[in-house]
Order: C-alpha cells, then structure tokens, then sequence
C-alpha cells in the first residue's frame, strides 16, 4: 500500500470505542431525519445543505455543489431543467498540514423513486416513515450519510495528532450510476491514496463486517430515443412509422442479449414510453434500459450488442434511433491486502464481533469508479459491506435495517483512517501549528 499504516495504540483504540459508543443515540436519531426527508439523485439540496453545515460547525473546510464538481459532466440528469439540479453533494476536507498521506471515506446520499410501506413498517409505526411521497431510503443511504458525519465527529477532535489530510466525500446520485462519474472527472480522486467506501446490508447479517468483497457487477444505464413519423391510425396508417412497434421490438430484442456463456450478463429494460393516442401512429418512443457483467471486457462487447441491436431495429422500422449513456459503474474486487488491513484493524478495535471474506457483493455500485481511479494510480482502495439484518430487500417499499450497523460502522471507519493516518502517533507539544 502507498502508506504505512501502523497498529492502533490501545489508548487510541479505547477513545474510538467510547466516542463512538457516545454518538449511538445521535447516530440513531440523525439517521431516522435522514430517512424521513429522502431527495433523489442530483436533486439533493436540502441534504446536502444540512450535510454541509453540520460539516462546517465541526471546522472541516466544506466544498459543495458546483464548488466540487466544477464543469464535470453529468450523468442523467432531466430533460427538462430543475432547480439545483446536478449541484448537490459536498466533500469535508482536513488538512493537518504535515506529511503524510491523504485518506478519502466515501459515503453516497441519494434516495430512490419507491412509495414506502405505509403499515407493518418500523418507520411507518415510529413516525418517520418519508414525508416525500413516491421517494424512499430503500437502499440505507440515509444510514450511510449517517455514518459519514459520526466519522466527522469523531475524528475531528483526534486528527489534530494525525499526519496527511482527510476527505469525507458525500456522493450524490449514485442510484443509477450517475455521480462517481462526476468526481473522478473533478479530480477528486488524483490525490487520494487511501480510499474507503461503506454499504450496509446486502445479505450480510447484523455483527458482521464483510473485507473481502468481490462480484461487483459493471453496468451502464442507457436511454434511447426513437423518431418515426405520425399518421392517422385509421386513415393512413401506412404513411406513419410507428416509434411504438420499432421500441417493442427492439425491448424484445434487447432481452435475448442476456444469453450468454460467461456469467452474471444481464439486459434488462425497466421504462417504455410511447404514444398520446390511440387514434395516432406515435413518432416518438423512449426506453430506459441496462446492462451488466462480472467484467468490464464483456460489458463493452454487450454495450455494443445493444447499441448494434436498437439501430438495427430502428432501421427496419424506417425509424431512427439516439441512445444516451446516463450511468455506468465498473466491475471490482478488494486487493487482498486491503481486506487483510480491514481485518486487522476491526479485530483491534472490535467494531463487528466476525470478519467475513470472499464475500460476494453481486450487484453494481459507482463507488468502483473511485476505487479503480485511486487503484489505478497506486493508491489502495477497497468497499466495505458492513452487516445489518434487514427487514425486506434493498430497493422494496418496506425496506429497514438494525441501526447498530451505525455506531460499528463509525468505529471501523473512524479506526481506519486513524491508522492510515498515524492518529496519536505525535505528542501533542510535538506537533506544528497548522
């Protein structure tokens, strides 16, 4: 690994524990206020402004919004503008001003478009089921950004004796594989030589801590547009090109692309709009779609597939046809010295009673785009799944999870970075005014 990280002391190790033992209750609490006013990817203002300046009365230098990611590109936005779209999220930096080296905690802060459970649901029950209507935590981002500012608080005071700088990156729009995209493109990640990210649950039960994690899926998420021409239905149909039948057939022919030797190859179009009237041939159909793979190489040939597949498609039918990327996420693996490290550090401070190796992640997740840009410069990088029995699938109206994960998830993230970062191991009369 590009630093050198070194064992806790005890003294160091025994302040984590019962600071993070201390923040349980504000933990439980954040997360809950969180949960109730879930905002969508790119569209997280209010979340970020409370992000922002919890972050700021700690004393972390706060870069929001367009502040962060400049001019970057960004991935699915709407079609029609919407107010403080696409300037959300925020990045805490500390700077202790010594040498050393510089540690990022990714946690991701968007929601998803789901009507929560509304009777034998938890937050339904405690009164803080979501008051946005149609928008949902389905997936323990509210528990991430929870996370995410408990590390803020908890190192803030310890990092004074740190060597290096610290960044806690609060994503936006990761649903759909939107927002890494726009980081890497800012520069976040060329300086970083230690990443980190966290996701709860996914199978991995309460008291656990998942290290080595594999089977990140690649994936992309696509929107195609297809243009024919309108006629009367009855009248003079042959004179239309109906944008409805070329998208049929090509949803169709899009789903036969999954079969496939090589595993984990998946097609699936989730959105198909069409047509205004029954008595019309529709000129216009657009379908969202995606695709996913075990490997980046098989992803590019089954990208092609499609891409091949909708043209084609479209060209019979005398239509024609755009098709826009609007998320990608990238295959990963933790290195195996990364999960070692995890490991080592989780016993020390026994954050989660067992350690889980080989453990399969089996989804997609825009934190790989971040972990491979720090990977691929030197640097070490790995995603963390900490355990939490959950109440109902991830990305289900009746979704919850055992919010003990929190304060273990403070401690082991708080942990970490205090090892990278050689917390405690200066004297406080030794160390440089910043």
């Amino acid at each position: 690994m590009p630093f050198d990280p070194g064992r806790l002391s005890a003294e160091t190790a025994d302040r984590l524990r019962k600071g993070s033992a201390a923040l349980a209750g504000w933990l439980v609490d954040t997360r809950r206020s969180f949960h109730r006013n879930p905002e969508l990817g790119w569209r997280e203002v209010e979340t970020t402004r409370r992000i922002a300046a919890e972050l700021s009365a700690l004393g972390y230098e706060v870069i929001a919004g367009r502040d962060m990611l400049g001019d970057a590109p960004r991935l699915g936005l709407s079609a029609v503008p919407i107010p403080g779209e696409g300037e959300t999220g925020c990045i805490a930096r500390f700077d202790t001003g010594r040498p050393g080296p510089t540690v990022c905690l990714r946690v991701d802060i968007d929601a998803l478009p789901i009507r929560e459970a509304n009777s034998d649901h938890k937050p339904a029950a405690g009164g803080w089921r979501s008051a946005a209507e149609g928008v949902m935590h389905a997936c323990g981002h509210d528990g991430h950004v929870t996370i995410g500012l408990g590390v803020a608080r908890l190192m803030r005071p310890m990092i004074e004796t740190a060597s290096g700088r610290l960044l806690i990156l609060f994503q936006p729009a990761e649903e759909g594989g939107r927002g890494a995209r726009a980081v890497a493109d800012a520069g976040w990640m060329n300086e970083v030589d230690a990443f980190l990210a966290v996701h709860v649950g996914l199978g991995a039960p309460s008291g656990t801590v998942a290290v080595g994690v594999q089977d990140f899926l690649a994936t992309r998420k696509f929107r195609a547009v297809l243009t024919g021409r309108s006629a009367h239905a009855g009248k003079a149909p042959e004179e239309g090109r109906s944008a409805l039948l070329a998208a049929c057939q090509a949803v169709l022919g899009l789903h036969t692309l999954a079969q496939s030797a090589k595993p984990n190859v998946r097609v699936h179009v989730g959105v198909l709009h069409a047509g205004e009237s029954a008595n019309i041939v529709p000129d216009r159909a657009v379908l969202d779609f995606e695709v996913r793979a075990s490997d980046n190489g098989t992803l590019d040939a089954l990208d092609h597939r499609c891409r091949t597949m909708i043209a084609s498609t479209a060209e019979a039918y005398e239509a024609t046809s755009l098709v826009e990327l609007r998320g990608e996420a990238g295959a990963w693996r933790n290195p195996p010295e990364v999960a070692a490290w995890a490991a080592r550090v989780n016993e020390e401070v026994a954050a989660f009673p067992e350690t889980v190796s080989g453990f399969s992640f089996g989804a997609s997740e825009d934190a790989t785009i971040l972990a491979a840009a720090v990977a691929a410069r030197g640097g070490a990088a790995g995603i963390l799944v900490l355990g939490a029995d959950l109440a109902d699938g991830h990305h289900t109206p009746h979704f919850d999870f055992d919010e003990d994960v929190l304060a273990r998830g403070v401690l082991l993230m708080s942990a970490l970075i205090a090892d990278a970062m050689g917390v405690g191991a200066q004297a406080p009369g030794q160390i440089p005014p910043r």
